[in-house]
């Protein structure tokens, strides 16, 4: 009986020596590299989930996984605190992946770094967060609004109106409470005089010190059209994949994740 347990050892072990190649070469598809990139960005291994998606792109270019590849990138640089290289990505992944489900989400990631980087007086950034007040897709332009608000700019008040009268309950929270600070100007404490369309104003704080209800980050069930599932980060299936949700000011918690089909 010994015997024929060690030989039933020893057949598993050959087993399983037969089947190692196959599944170290498993990890090395796209798949695998895709979602070995999501554990290590999901434990904000910053540096080592970027490698795992610059080899997924350079590897595998046709790769159904190359626009979720563009997109984290880009948002682990902004994590990073490499805000225009972000910006960049983003644009990048816009311009070459048009067709892509991520590329409304990065706009939306774009308006909160155009925000920042008007706050710190790059106002070559104030005709993208105008040219999105027009924009086609509501979150879009109401966060574009929100932004150009928050910077005291006029020319948002019309989308804000708007939004007061037709978003969602935080929403017309947030426009009802940026329109009551341009119909009080002396509200506004770092301003000394009358606003000027387009100038920027600093008088909202990124840290929400003026008192002002920061926006709120829609979920996922307030978007219909694209409710999607995402496993667990333990589970991998390959038709399951990470999306952020929507935020509406930048924030340094990790998007939600949530998963679409190709």
């Amino acid at each position: 009986m010994m015997r024929a347990k060690c030989i039933s050892l020893w057949a598993l072990a050959v087993a399983l020596l037969l089947h190692l190649p196959i599944i170290v070469l498993a990890q090395d598809d796209d798949f695998g590299l895709f979602n070995q990139a999501m554990d290590l960005r999901i434990r904000r291994e910053w540096d080592q989930a970027l490698e795992k998606y610059r080899l997924l792109k350079q590897n595998f270019p046709t790769s159904k996984y190359v626009d979720d590849a563009e997109f984290w990138s880009a948002y682990i640089m902004e994590e990073q605190g490499k805000d225009e290289e972000a910006f960049s990505a983003y644009q990048l992944l816009k311009d070459n992946y048009p067709g892509s489900p991520w590329v409304d989400d990065a706009t939306m990631r774009q308006i909160g770094l155009a925000e920042k980087f008007m706050r710190q007086g790059k106002k070559s950034y104030e005709k993208f967060l105008l040219d999105h007040l027009s924009s086609s897709d509501k979150n879009v332009k109401y966060q574009a609004a929100l932004s150009l608000g928050k910077l005291g700019d006029n020319r948002a008040i019309p989308v804000l109106k708007e939004m007061a009268n037709n978003g969602d309950k935080d929403m017309r929270h947030v426009g009802k409470a940026l329109l009551e600070r341009f119909e009080a100007p002396e509200s506004w404490d770092a301003l000394k005089e009358p606003m000027p369309a387009g100038e920027l104003h600093r008088s909202l704080s990124e840290q929400g010190q003026d008192g002002l209800k920061q926006p709120p980050e829609i979920k996922p069930d307030r978007q219909p059209t694209r409710v999607r599932k995402q496993p667990e980060p333990g589970i991998k299936h390959p038709d399951n994949k990470p999306q952020p949700s929507r935020p509406l000011s930048p924030r340094k918690t990790e998007p939600s994740r949530k998963s679409r089909m190709k």
